[in-house]
């Protein structure tokens, strides 16, 4: 028996077929655990949570494409439209 971690061919066909397949199948649960755990740490979102997840903006940080003021979307500008747009000039 070898004192290396890496199983040789030797020490492989004393594994039953099966065992093998539970072994790779055990690996890869636990690899998707540690993906989604992580996931779940990056984001704080929940992957396997089935509720609705609704995404909220922080509307003091939004700003407006239009007016350039903090508060609202560009959609909802009660303020006259942008007309600073380049409009190509015609011949």
């Amino acid at each position: 028996q070898s004192t290396s971690p890496q199983l040789d061919n030797e020490d492989l066909k004393q594994i039953d077929g099966n065992d093998l397949k539970e072994i790779d199948l055990r690996w890869q649960m636990d690899m998707l655990t540690m993906r989604a755990r992580r996931f779940l740490q990056k984001t704080g979102r929940n992957l396997g949570d089935n509720r609705v997840t609704t995404m909220g903006f922080d509307m003091s940080k939004v700003e407006c494409y239009n007016c350039h003021r903090k508060g609202h979307f560009a959609r909802e500008c009660r303020s006259p439209k942008d007309t600073r747009r380049t409009v190509a000039a015609e011949p």
